[in-house]
């Protein structure tokens, strides 16, 4: 009896699966996949011409296949579509439902018996699938979950006129050659890949801040900060801060001081870029810094609190800690239709409910589990720069922003972020490596719910971030000032003058390792050369300096001249004297006012006795 069979696979941004009508003990037929993407790029858009060449091979003689069935999403923008055998043209039967579309395919007249085989060839145009945002492309490719397959191979190829280049790739590809990248039987669910190593954003961010009380007081807004990741360059911030610094976790903080019943609204407008690796400017800060935060960062405070044993037990390492959140959470989208009244769960509640998790969940769950294994974790609030909120959804409150895990690897010195949720969504793989639409606006390392991240300062329901991919690479404007002082005018050889120089960083970034050198002639600095590891835009740093003058028998010149980044801003001169010199002075002065105030008081006797 012959018998054959109906073949369906799903073509999905998740994944591809293929599944039979019949099942037998043994495989009664064979798959072979050849995929190939050939970009051309016209005014910043990137088009897809798709072939999929899918061989079948009968195991049997008595089964063979006669038709298949392919599903895109409803997303999927497919043009022209082409479809062929062996045999010749095959028209393909369309459906679907509000999800997808489906399209079956029948073989004209399908080779019968073992080891004979059938193939369709299947051409298609699709705009959508290759993201051009900004600086970069991205590709999520859906992969072909299929039991049978035997080979399967995707290649993209780059238009020959492009300069860019593969940055992100999950999996790595087996090939990169002559403008072509190549993955051969990927066995992940999707394929994500970034061409451009920097992306650039534009960025405008509001904060409405209000003082109930009657008297003055002041509040701490969090900018964003510059990290290993990203780096920010300021427009204007408007109104000015009468301070702003840097805290042990790396935010960088604003301080307004706001009177009492008074409301203030701050724009902040800027540029941020994100990178691919991590910057190397940034490292030795980074380093340091984490002496100091290593005594807060094993702690279990709210929200990272994790008392179930046999959990904590299932877990050693990072990426173990990631494969159980991701494993064990599913995202809730339902949660999203009432954002107002979303509440933080915290990992405790989070693994008691593993169905209700968004993604401040899957990162409260990593860090708390982390922490209890010794691993240094923190959290990061801030934007997620989405195309797709089934894929990749932003679901912290206020306005839609994203919360991610980092961990501390102490094996490179480096901090690592990972994205449990967005796999769990999507997935891409976010342990092995990151990508170029994370945007850090808090850390959250000592407590897990301050500072606020921007779009959390509200009076009212508005809109506050506001985050756009471009295509410019932002300028940098240095500009380092320092508050006016003057050197006295003559100092003796046994004396010290002492002061605080005040640096401002007028800039529009961060400056990074700052040298400043004091040189000196006929006088002795307390400080010679020293560098100043991070200095924010708008920050003002004090460095307390003293100068004693050299001894001397005669009256000399001392010099002081003051140079930041090689840039001489300051330059003062004093007179030096001998001690004994300005010593005689300061006895003939004495002597001077004593003989006149003696002879002052002599003449009114006279005057009084007359």
């Amino acid at each position: 009896m012959m018998r054959h069979l109906s073949k369906l696979f799903f073509l999905t941004i998740l994944c591809l699966s293929l599944t039979s009508s019949v099942h037998a003990e043994s495989p009664t037929f064979t798959n072979d996949y050849n995929v190939e993407y050939f970009l051309t790029e016209n005014q910043s858009k990137v088009a897809a011409h798709v072939s999929f060449t899918i061989t079948i091979t009968n195991l049997r003689n008595d089964v063979f296949v006669d038709k298949m069935s392919l599903a895109f999403p409803k997303t999927f923008s497919i043009s022209n579509m082409d479809a062929k055998d062996d045999r010749g043209t095959v028209t393909p039967e369309m459906g679907g439902d509000e999800l997808r579309t489906t399209m079956t395919l029948k073989f004209n007249d399908p080779k019968i018996g073992k080891d004979l085989s059938n193939t369709f060839h299947i051409a298609f145009d699709q705009e959508n699938l290759f993201k051009a945002h900004g600086n970069i492309w991205e590709v999520m490719l859906p992969t072909i979950e299929d039991k049978t397959r035997t080979n399967y191979k995707i290649t993209v190829h780059l238009p020959k006129t492009t300069t860019k280049k593969i940055a992100i790739a999950k999996p790595r590809p087996d090939a990169v050659e002559n403008g072509s990248i190549i993955w051969n039987n990927p066995t992940s669910r999707t394929i994500y890949a970034v061409f451009g190593d920097e992306q650039y954003y534009k960025l405008n961010l509001q904060y409405h801040l209000k003082n109930p009380k009657s008297s003055q007081g002041y509040t701490d807004i969090a900018l964003p900060p510059d990290t290993m990741y990203q780096k920010i360059y300021i427009n204007s911030l408007q109104p000015p801060p009468s301070k702003v610094y840097t805290d042990d976790d790396g935010n960088y903080l604003a301080r307004y001081l706001i009177k009492g019943n008074e409301q203030v609204n701050v724009i902040f407008d800027g540029n941020i870029s994100v990178f691919t690796r991590p910057r190397t400017e940034v490292q030795a800060y980074q380093r340091n810094q984490f002496e100091v935060q290593k005594r807060y960062l094993l702690t279990a405070s709210k929200y990272w609190e994790v008392d179930n044993p046999e959990v904590i037990k299932a877990t050693q390492n990072p990426e173990e800690v990631y494969r159980y959140v991701t494993s064990t959470l599913r995202y809730n989208y339902k949660r999203l239709t009432d954002l107002k009244n979303i509440q933080r769960m915290g990992a405790r509640d989070a693994l008691a409910n593993p169905d209700q998790a968004v993604c401040i969940e899957f990162t409260d769950t990593f860090v708390g589990l982390a922490r209890e294994k010794g691993i240094y974790a923190r959290e990061i609030e801030g934007y997620g720069f989405s195309q797709d909120p089934q894929l990749r959804p932003l679901s912290f409150v206020a306005d839609v922003l994203h919360s991610w895990p980092e961990y501390y690897d102490e094996r490179t010195d480096i901090w690592i972020p990972t994205d449990p949720t967005w796999e769990d969504t999507s997935g891409i793989d976010y342990f092995g490596s990151f990508d170029l639409n994370h945007i850090t606006f808090a850390i959250h390392g000592k407590e897990p719910d301050y500072p606020l991240p921007a779009g959390m300062y509200k009076t009212a329901s508005s809109k506050d971030v506001f985050v756009t991919a471009v295509d410019t690479k932002p300028t940098e404007n240095i500009n380092i000032s320092i508050e006016p002082f003057r050197l006295p005018a003559q100092l003796s050889d046994k004396s010290t003058f002492k002061h605080t120089l005040k640096i401002v960083n007028n800039s529009n970034i961060y400056l990074w390792n700052t040298p400043i050198t004091f040189q000196t002639e006929n006088v002795k600095s307390s400080v010679s050369n020293m560098t100043i590891p991070v200095l924010a835009p708008y920050e003002m740093k004090e460095i307390p300096f003293e100068l004693t003058p050299a001894k001397s028998n005669a009256k000399s010149n001392a010099r002081l001249t003051v140079s930041i980044m090689g840039d001489e801003v300051y330059k003062g001169t004093m007179a030096v004297v001998p001690y004994y010199f300005q010593f005689g002075l300061k006895l003939a002065y004495g002597v001077l006012v004593g003989s006149l105030l003696f002879l002052l008081i002599k003449g009114f006797k006279k005057i009084k006795l007359k």
